[in-house]
């Protein structure tokens, strides 16, 4: 595991042993965390490999990259002439478009590594049952299959994706607008002089849903999670331009009297969420 020193790193140390694995970890920086279970732990930088990090790279069925994209190209690159034939490769980067494009460029480079990008969409401390996981195969194989069986066993689902542009433009919407409303949200609440302990009282079920949110992105308190994702997905100022003009649209209608133009908002959420011949099941 590169970059062992983080949450998905620690994430990845734990279920992998206890699925009977042996797990290293490589670190540039930083210490692992006391929950943390590596068989060993060797801090060195994976891009500049010394003979400590060759030694286990060439001993290595997978290779995880926990480090952010430019890193996670470079570790490939440096590292891959010492990978065994079948070894794989994969990330966990939030955003896929240029590392899967990176990928696609050096494949034929390395045809002995199997090559997947991975995206766990949670944060660490969620853990992965009963979450999703995208699968994109950029050279697929044998140990790109097992690892997303395994992946199954710890109780989450795995998606297929056909390709990094795929990923970020669905991803647009579920993390991108989805964060920056919530961020919004809260942020509002704060310039209204928000009065938590009196909204608890007569709070509504919506608002208790959006304030459980909004409290547990406190309380990860990671917040260069919801930056990367704001600042590298190619589409999110696609989804910020839609979030103003949404905005501004209902307070339009809201400040001209329009009730048609604002019911007809919220009745267009049965087409936008494909929901026309579903049956609710919200407790809202």
């Amino acid at each position: 595991v590169l970059g062992a020193s983080g949450g998905f790193g620690t994430l990845f140390s734990q279920v992998l042993a206890k699925s009977g694995v042996t797990v290293r970890g490589i670190s540039r920086k930083g210490t692992p965390k006391p929950e943390a279970t590596f068989s060993d732990y060797l801090s060195a930088d994976p891009c500049a490999p010394n003979e400590e990090v060759i030694t286990r790279v060439r001993s290595a069925s997978v290779i995880v990259s926990c480090v952010p994209p430019g890193p996670c190209v470079r570790a490939l690159e440096a590292l891959a002439p010492y990978m065994s034939e079948g070894c794989l490769f994969l990330d966990v980067l939030s955003v896929k478009t240029e590392i899967c494009n990176s990928y696609m460029a050096l494949k034929d480079k390395y045809p002995h590594v199997e090559l997947l990008s991975c995206h766990p969409m949670f944060a660490p401390a969620a853990g992965w049952d009963g979450q999703n996981t995208v699968m994109i195969e950029i050279t697929g194989g044998s140990k790109s299959k097992a690892f997303t069986a395994l992946v199954e066993t710890w109780g989450s689902t795995c998606v297929d994706m056909a390709s990094g542009e795929q990923h970020d433009r669905v991803t647009a919407a579920v993390q991108n607008a989805t964060h920056s409303a919530l961020i919004a949200f809260g942020l509002s609440l704060k310039k209204i002089g928000y009065d938590a302990e009196m909204a608890a009282k007569i709070s509504t079920p919506p608002h208790r849903a959006m304030i459980g949110v909004i409290q547990r992105m406190a309380s990860i308190n990671e917040p260069d999670t919801y930056w990367d994702i704001q600042t590298e997905n190619p589409h999110a100022e696609e989804c910020w331009k839609a979030m103003e003009e949404a905005v501004n649209e209902i307070q339009t209608a809201v400040k001209s009297r329009d009730r048609d133009r604002f019911c007809q908002v919220i009745a267009d959420f049965k087409t936008t969420l494909g929901a026309d011949s579903q049956t609710c099941t919200s407790p809202y």
